[in-house]
């Protein structure tokens, strides 16, 4: 036992040197930015490369805030953001020999007898674990993840150490109660992503939605454990095949999830989605679900139904909610405020009203939108950071660019008027035992 304590702190010894040199690497590059004539491009790129090659080394939630940071895409340096997204395409499997002790401590004898056969090369590695394709004794062909030794354990400390790094960078314009606020949130997501358990759980949630034009496995549940999933295959094309009106389809989805159910799928890559023979779309790996209550889903729905009508009280009275704004703060700031909500309504509604059918390309829309975001940084301090939302935002900037490989196409703004009118809930237990 005593062993096991000294490899387990020589390892996070080990992680935390990793993460920090990395970083002390980047604030070395950031301070040759200022210098006149130096490249500011080739600096960022080989940034981003220090930052893939040490994220994607030490798996876990270190990889997964790479991860993260990679769907930024619209507010991060073109040459970083470049370099990070490699973490969701480019992760390097660990030799099937190292896995298999998570097996044999998983799986009792009669249950590893139920496995007729499985492939040794990976079909897919991400940050927490691996996939491997499997022939179950009954003839069911299933793929089966293993979670990498180590990474459950290794959570608070990667979160702790990169913590330490963005409040010494002053990478973000952020501060730093709030840094600590996102970050709790991104521990307790992280925390349930490494517990195979609750991924049958949320797969169950997601399968009951029965959201129209999607495809998902199904849990073989008696083998599955913390550490080990097994689901039927669900095999697929690259996103990139889908037929454009599936669009319609994906954002109808992500509507359900928010406000009919309260509950996200939240780790949207391109990894996590395919096209099935059939022209579904398929959708892959639950273990990041955020789940939001009431009151959360009611004030999103109030700040769209204000927005579209101009209400910028009502708009902020939402953001209160929500606590992205302090109490009486519009007393204080009101005339900030509603420049504020106006410029950036202006950015991302007046476009889709204009068009009844949206094309997801390379057009003005997100210049549009990242140019307020760049403006709006001088007025960070009139805001807070709302957790909650940290994943409602990563799922909707990762689901933009899915959408922009589609060419997707929807009704983007007759969407956001059915939100407004509560089509899509969220429906409170007495309103609808009472509407059954």
């Amino acid at each position: 036992m005593a062993s096991d304590n000294f490899d387990s702190r020589d390892q996070e010894k080990r992680r935390r040197r990793k993460i920090l040199g990395a970083g002390l690497r980047s604030l070395g590059r950031g301070a040759m930015r200022t210098m006149p004539g130096y490249d500011r491009a080739k600096s960022w790129h080989k940034t981003g490369q220090d930052w893939y090659d040490t994220l994607g080394g030490l798996k876990g939630a270190a990889m997964k805030l790479g991860q993260i940071a990679s769907q930024y895409q619209d507010v991060l340096p073109p040459q970083l953001a470049e370099q990070l997204a490699r973490l969701q395409r480019d992760a390097e499997p660990w030799d099937f020999a190292d896995l298999e002790p998570v097996l044999d401590a998983n799986w009792t004898d009669e249950q590893r007898n139920e496995v007729a056969t499985i492939d040794r090369a990976a079909l897919a590695a991400a940050s927490i674990g691996q996939v491997h394709a499997a022939t179950l004794a009954d003839g069911r062909s299933v793929v089966i993840k293993i979670r990498y030794p180590g990474v459950a354990d290794s959570i608070d400390a990667d979160i702790a150490n990169l913590g330490r790094l963005l409040k010494l960078s002053r990478f973000l314009p952020i501060r730093g109660r709030d840094l600590d606020a996102v970050l709790g949130e991104l521990r307790d997501r992280f925390v349930e992503e490494t517990d195979y358990r609750r991924e049958v759980l949320n797969l169950k949630v997601l399968r009951g939605m029965r959201l129209r034009d999607f495809a998902m496995p199904e849990a073989v549940p008696h083998l599955c454990t913390e550490a080990v999933l097994v689901t039927t295959r669900l095999d697929a094309s690259p996103v990139d095949a889908a037929d454009p009106h599936l669009g319609q389809s994906m954002i109808e989805a992500i509507n359900r999830q928010v406000f009919t159910f309260g509950a996200l799928h939240a780790d949207p890559h391109p990894g996590n989605f395919g096209i099935t023979d059939d022209g579904r779309i398929a959708l892959y790996d639950y273990g990041c679900v955020k789940y939001l209550d009431v009151p959360t889903r009611l004030a999103l729905r109030d700040i769209i139904a204000a927005a579209l009508v101009g209400d910028w009280r009502g708009v902020h009275d939402g953001m209160e909610r929500l606590g992205a704004v302090d109490p009486g703060s519009w007393e204080k700031h009101g005339d900030v405020y509603a420049e504020i909500y106006e410029r950036h309504a202006r950015s991302a509604i007046d476009p889709l009203r204009e068009q009844p059918v949206y094309t997801f390309t390379r057009d003005n829309l997100i210049e549009s939108i990242r140019g307020e975001i760049g403006r709006s940084l001088k007025y960070w301090k009139y805001f807070n950071a709302a957790p909650e939302m940290v994943f409602v935002m990563r799922t909707l900037s990762g689901l933009y660019w899915i959408l922009r490989r589609m060419g997707g196409q929807a009704n983007l703004y007759n969407e956001l008027e059915r939100l407004a009118a509560g089509e899509y809930g969220p429906y409170e237990p007495s309103k609808r035992a009472s509407s059954n």
